[in-house]
């Protein structure tokens, strides 16, 4: 199946026709996937969806989506606009690759925070809103002896690395999150993303996967900056999106969903591996630079556990190499036809 094929059927599996939703990082690799499903429904299957999606900068809203939404140029560490009515607040605005910890370690957390205390904000005044945060399975830190993390696990992060800015942050976000639902009674979940990856992904993307990817793309070697044995929980983006709209419609307000696929569990070698053979190319080990190991988290397996999410009915349809040889294909076409 191509990208476009995999958004019909998101948008197909949507429960609603009507609705006005918010997206914070609407360009960023799950912002602008939850756009495409929106807008596909819109202009395919006759949904009324009031499309509101939020980016710093009007010409990349512009060049990536065109007509058919109502752009929102603002960070999301200023205020919402009261004003606006919103049914749905999918929240995806963060730095959200090793570089921009290493680099940005301050903006990072702020963006987290802020921005998210801001979006509760709104949904404080608007009861009537519904909104996901997007998390990060890297909120479970270190768990010694434990590979598989189900959302009640509790593990230790190392707060005195700067890179750590973006996990702690997160836990932070998280919990005033669940502050809010307690003490204010907003409607508002979490969602702890998998490694998710897809034809979306930027091209600044610094993640061990995502260079993967762009390697395979071009047919070079792939590059592998360390020995690559820990295991993670993958997602294709397009599942992801799926989960998430599961969260939101039938998730229950201030609990956390795990957002991965047991069919994508495998370690960075094998990831790059799986990349290299798509590619017919093969994979070569190079130390990575000082900046960007300061990016890097400390290796151990994180494997999550699903069943809370399977359990509200949603059920991952691409393993691994399938969701691999669409974004390869995908970003392929784009190359070729400027466009996804």
């Amino acid at each position: 199946m191509s990208y476009w094929d995999s958004v019909k059927m998101a948008a197909e599996e949507l429960s609603i026709r009507n609705g006005s939703f918010l997206i914070t990082g609407a360009t960023g690799l799950i912002g602008s996937c939850i756009v495409d499903v929106l807008l596909y429904a819109n202009e395919n299957l006759k949904a009324n969806f009031e499309i509101y999606a939020m980016s710093r900068s009007s010409k990349r809203l512009e060049k990536r989506f065109g007509k058919g939404i109502h752009p929102i140029i603002q960070d999301v560490c200023e205020p919402l606009d009261a004003t606006k009515s919103y049914d749905y607040i999918l929240h995806a605005a963060s730095n959200a690759d090793p570089k921009a910890y290493a680099m940005y370690p301050a903006e990072t957390a702020l963006t987290n925070v802020i921005g998210t205390r801001n979006v509760l904000e709104y949904c404080k005044s608007h009861l009537g809103t519904n909104m996901v945060f997007m998390s990060t399975f890297e909120v479970y830190g270190t768990l010694e002896g434990e590979s598989v993390y189900p959302e009640d696990a509790v593990g230790v992060i190392d707060f005195h690395r700067l890179r750590n800015a973006y996990p702690e942050s997160k836990r932070c976000a998280e919990l005033v999150l669940e502050g809010y639902v307690e003490e204010y009674g907003v409607d508002a979940k979490i969602a702890r993303l998998a490694s998710i990856y897809g034809p979306t992904m930027l091209e600044n993307d610094s993640k061990a996967h995502a260079q993967f990817i762009r390697k395979a793309v071009s047919n070079e070697n792939i590059i592998l900056k360390s020995e690559g044995l820990p295991k993670r929980t993958y997602c294709y983006v397009v599942d992801a999106v799926r989960a998430i709209f599961t969260v939101l419609f039938r998730g229950k307000a201030g609990e956390a969903y795990n957002i991965a696929n047991e069919k994508s569990v495998a370690s960075i070698a094998e990831v790059a591996q799986e990349c290299a053979e798509i590619a017919g190319t093969k994979v070569v080990y190079e130390l990575p630079e000082a900046l960007e190991q300061k990016g890097f988290s400390v290796p151990q397996d994180c494997i999550l556990e699903n069943q809370k999410l399977r359990e509200l009915g949603w059920k991952g349809k691409y393993t691994l190499i399938d969701g691999l040889k669409e974004t390869i294909q995908t970003i392929k076409m784009r190359k070729e036809y400027g466009k996804i």
